[in-house]
């Protein structure tokens, strides 16, 4: 894994947790979310992304892969947040709020797996 790949992993690690507790605080004040957190969501998909894109050219570089689960992990978590915002559309802003945050913890989950599995 490229020290690149790695770095914007954390970035988009830490930005997940920005997520997950801004989420958490939103379910517990009863607020809605508003721009700022559908900004940082934005963020951590991009985080993601460009991950995503980074470890993919460092496989098609030549570095072999040391866990075949790292690529389902990454494929998984670069389809969590456009998975999470089209299954909350068209719900409440608690319902909204409530399918954020499930997915912005099971991302964290994904992206604490694909580190164990990187290398």
């Amino acid at each position: 894994m490229s020290a690149a790949h790695a770095l914007v992993g954390q970035v988009a690690i830490a930005l997940a947790i920005v997520a997950v507790v801004w989420s958490v605080g939103l379910l517990v004040t009863r607020r809605s979310p508003g721009t700022l957190y559908l900004v940082n969501l934005l963020w951590v998909f991009l985080a993601v992304a460009v991950a995503a894109l980074m470890g993919a050219g460092t496989l098609v570089s030549g570095s072999p892969l040391h866990d075949p689960l790292h690529l389902v992990y990454g494929l998984l978590a670069l389809g969590i947040l456009p998975g999470t915002m089209l299954f909350a559309s068209g719900r409440d802003a608690r319902g909204r709020t409530i399918v954020g945050a499930v997915g912005a913890i099971v991302l964290l989950i994904l992206l604490a797996r694909l580190f164990q599995t990187g290398g």
